[in-house]
């Protein structure tokens, strides 16, 4: 049992470094693909994945189109973009799980 514990406790270690929070970054550009729930963009931070393009996922449409409004107002207003990279490479692109738009 304390083999098993070990084990839990050392993949949830992993998995906490695997990710990490993006304070700062510009939009290069923004799309959204045939999927009403998945968007990409360009960011001017480099990943992981081999690139600077980040892929958003949502559970639903509500939630995609509020994070892709997010990502569409940093990029036509010039605003800085933190987002939160999981580091799970899609391709060569990095997932992100939540926006902020910041000054």
């Amino acid at each position: 049992m304390k083999k098993v514990i070990g084990l839990v406790l050392i993949c949830i270690s992993v998995q906490s470094f695997a990710a990490r929070n993006v304070p700062t970054s510009t939009v290069n550009y923004v799309y959204q693909q045939d999927s009403a729930t998945v968007f990409e963009f360009n960011s001017t931070v480099r990943h992981n994945c081999g690139s600077s393009l980040y892929q958003v996922r949502s559970p639903n449409v509500a939630v995609a189109n509020r994070k892709f409004s997010l990502v569409l107002t940093a990029f036509t207003a010039g605003k800085n973009l933190a987002f939160h990279d999981t580091e799970e490479c899609a391709g060569n692109r990095s997932v992100v799980a939540w926006v902020r738009l910041t000054n």
